[in-house]
């Protein structure tokens, strides 16, 4: 095509978008680029014109394109990124975002994305670095303060992040988010009364902030005031309940304050008790669930008639489980917390089934060593089902049933020959290097079988383990397999088995 005839078709393309006529328009640039398929100008206007009409699917082909004829197209990148945010594929939002910054470094907005997404994939250290830049580039814009902030309290760094949120604050008192970062670092910082000050503004500003009405749950409940905590993560429930951890932190609290009984039960189990049989733990399950105080009279009489039921002896298919919980009412409410909470401070955070049971045993041989074994439920029923030689290793004993070894993370000794075997990691930070230290002893092709949520897809832990400990992984092991479990409601506990690259 000769440069007139296809700036005369451009210029017809350009009058009809002009004119709103984006399918009109389209069939110009499609002559375009069938005449000369390398106008990366006429890729990049197709794949807007086709993300203004909702085809999403089109607008990536289109610019992806665009971009392969012409890698310094910012706005292809940019555009990109957003699309695939939306999507959920992070790792290629911030392809193109970075990108972006590679070629324009002078583009606040995109330095202000970049750190946004870094955040969410867990590069704090990076995402911090992003943010700063993006302050700069945009004078007066809280945002990237916000987003500074937010990378300061992933890191610890919460002093820096306060004196950060103070000075946003001042100019700009009336953004929510400035709020809820600065509750989060009192938070951090066991400065209870700050942080429920704070989180209580960002609610007012705010009243649809799930995640504000949780973290204010929190402080209450560190704070005693627990019929206010219960009340908060309902109201964050109600906002969000698609949100697990605010269903893992109302399980945490019914239980223990469901009455002066079952809080002195709750107590007593973490005592150093080794179970004479698992009746002995059933009888106790029994009695948290009598005169539990859920608020739904189906629930209560159907978690009492779940343990009158259960045989923690026996092994259960996925199958018996998913029935179980169906019996605690509608799904999207997650009734089956009131299940979750009893069934995890005598058992086991996770629901153990048939089918994992013989998968995990497939997969270990002989030896597992558990660390972190609490209850030491699964290593029970593995050790009675499949003839597993256990060895249970925690830091502190409480009610179970193995005999367990007190003894640090960082002091234990792996045996060469064992497979590894850890439950529901705790979410803090704190825990990470005594972790990393146990598992670098761990030899190649050496095995591990790891029990809970895994990450999220963005990156963000859900409810047990932390950025820092699934980077590790990634970095370290290769998957064998992934083994589904029965879940609460908005849960999805698994079994990865993992061997040492």
């Amino acid at each position: 095509m000769s440069a007139h005839g296809a700036g005369g078709l451009m210029g017809q393309a350009f009058t009809l978008l002009r004119q709103g006529r984006l399918a009109d328009a389209e069939r110009v640039l499609a002559q375009i680029c069938e005449q000369d398929a390398r106008n990366g100008k006429a890729w990049f206007m197709r794949g807007a014109i086709r993300l203004e009409s909702g085809d999403a699917n089109r607008a990536i082909e289109y610019l992806g394109v665009a971009v392969d004829l012409d890698p310094g197209n910012t706005d292809a990148h940019f555009t990109l990124c957003k699309l695939h945010l939306s999507r959920g594929n992070l790792a290629d939002a911030i392809f193109h975002i970075e990108k972006v910054v590679e070629q324009d470094p002078g583009r606040g907005e995109a330095w202000l994305a970049l750190g946004s997404l870094l955040a969410d994939a867990g590069r704090f250290q990076e995402a911090e670095q992003a943010s700063r830049v993006a302050m700069e580039l945009l004078p007066g814009v809280a945002e990237p303060g916000i987003n500074l902030a937010n990378a300061l309290i992933s890191q610890g760094k919460q002093d820096e992040a306060l004196a950060l949120c103070n000075s946003i604050k001042a100019d700009d008192p009336a953004r929510p988010g400035i709020w809820h970062s600065l509750g989060l670092a009192f938070k951090a910082l066991e400065r209870m009364q700050d942080a429920e000050q704070c989180l209580t503004a960002a609610i007012r500003l705010d009243p649809t902030n799930a995640a504000a009405f949780c973290a204010l749950g929190d402080v209450k409940a560190v704070r005693d005031d627990v019929s206010q905590a219960l009340s908060l993560y309902r109201k964050s429930r109600d906002l969000d309940p698609s949100d697990p951890r605010v269903h893992f932190q109302l399980g945490k609290v019914l239980l223990p304050n469901s009455s002066a009984r079952h809080g002195a039960l709750v107590e007593r189990l973490q005592g150093d008790h080794l179970y004479n049989d698992a009746g002995e733990a059933r009888d106790i399950a029994r009695e948290l669930a009598t005169g539990f105080r859920y608020g739904d009279a189906g629930v209560e009489s159907a978690l009492i008639r779940f343990f009158d039921e259960f045989d923690p002896a026996h092994l259960y298919s996925a199958e018996w489980w998913v029935d179980a919980l169906t019996q605690f009412g509608d799904r999207r409410q997650a009734a089956d917390t009131a299940l979750r909470s009893i069934y995890s401070a005598v058992f086991s955070w996770s629901l153990p089934c048939r089918q994992a049971m013989d998968e995990i045993a497939a997969f270990c041989g002989s030896r597992l060593a558990s660390y972190g074994s609490g209850a030491g439920y699964w290593e029970w029923l593995l050790s009675t089902h499949h003839g597993i030689d256990v060895v249970c290793h925690d830091m502190v004993l409480r009610h179970r049933f193995m005999p367990t070894e007190r003894v640090l993370h960082s002091k234990a000794a792996i045996h060469p020959e064992d497979t590894i075997f850890l439950a529901w990691l705790p979410g803090e930070a704190a825990i990470d290097p005594a972790i990393e230290s146990l598992l670098d002893q761990v030899r190649p092709g050496q095995k591990l079988v790891l029990v809970g949520e895994p990450a999220h897809d963005n990156g963000h832990p859900r409810t047990c383990g932390t950025h820092r400990f699934f980077r590790y992984l990634e970095d370290r092991f290769e998957t064998r397999a992934t083994v589904p479990l029965a879940n609460y409601a908005w849960f999805r506990d698994r079994v990865d088995l993992l061997a040492r690259r």
